[in-house]
């Protein structure tokens, strides 16, 4: 049997190690208690998840849809832009109804601290994702998926409109 001890102020590493365990974990909690004695809990921790506080909880669940449907249009989890439309779109997601949503000046930098790389690197690698998944999908499925209009000359929507349009489905 495996055994990793975690201190307390360790709170952070404990949850990724959860994240990284198969099927769960069992955790044996000790804790002083008020008599001055050792006592401990025995926890079953089945979807770490669970650990979390409920917004990140909920950013999870986002980002896990997110990802889902971005495969279904086609993009690759393999290509970095994946991962920074991911980001740009949950960001969105969670901006408030009502307040204006920048992609340029709000959304690119927050991407590129997150993950860190440049503005224009997060620009680029969004762009190249959605030109190959235009240029090689079902135009079909892209159609159910995206039913928003492309006037772009390029026959696929800008950045800005393919952001802002997918994150709307997922806004709370």
């Amino acid at each position: 049997m495996n055994v990793t001890v975690f201190e307390t102020g360790e709170e952070e590493r404990f949850i990724e190690y959860l994240h990284g365990s198969l099927g769960g974990a069992s955790v044996v909690i000790y804790y002083a208690g008020r008599d001055g004695k050792c006592h401990s809990d025995h926890v079953s921790i089945i979807d770490p998840i669970q650990l979390l506080p409920k917004e990140n909880r909920q950013n999870e669940d986002t980002r896990e849809k997110i990802e889902h449907t971005l495969i279904k249009m086609g993009f690759r989890q393999g290509q970095s832009g994946f991962y920074n439309i991911v980001e740009a779109m949950l960001l969105i997601a969670q901006t408030k109804y009502g307040q204006p949503i920048l992609v340029t000046r709000d959304i690119y930098p927050k991407v590129a601290k997150q993950r860190g790389i440049t503005c224009c690197s997060v620009e680029r690698t969004i762009r190249n994702a959605i030109e190959s998944v235009w240029k090689r999908s079902n135009l079909r499925t892209l159609r159910e998926m995206y039913p928003y209009p492309c006037d772009n000359l390029n026959g696929r929507p800008t950045n800005a409109e393919f952001l802002i349009n997918m994150a709307g489905e997922f806004r709370k």
